[in-house]
């Protein structure tokens, strides 16, 4: 089990809360908005004030890839059920659907 963390200084810390340990510290470049854990998985999104959704596997602290099209911060984001869109709305006046399907799904 693991739980993730998103400060305003834009770290992301995943902690192990078997032992109650910080497991990764991944950095952004701005703020960290909002996150979500995608359902049964590892992967955390992310979203933050730099306008790019990141995909994160908290198991490694890796970053998978990141989505860019806004022009100003992402001030919310959603995941559809599935987990294979991200719908997020941004400073900019724009919502963009960003389709997350990878290769392994």
């Amino acid at each position: 089990p693991l739980a993730a963390v998103g400060y305003l200084d834009g770290t992301l810390a995943i902690y192990d809360l078997a032992t109650q340990t910080l497991r990764h510290q991944c950095q952004h470049q701005s703020g960290i908005v909002q996150l979500l854990w995608e359902a049964g998985t590892a992967v955390v999104y992310t979203c933050s004030l730099d306008g790019i959704v990141r995909l994160w596997d908290a198991r490694t602290g890796r970053l998978l890839t990141d989505y860019r099209g806004h022009t100003a911060e992402i001030l919310d984001f959603a995941l559809s059920k599935d987990a294979s869109l991200v719908v997020a709305t941004s400073g900019d006046h724009k919502a963009k659907v960003f389709c997350v399907q990878r290769p392994d799904r």
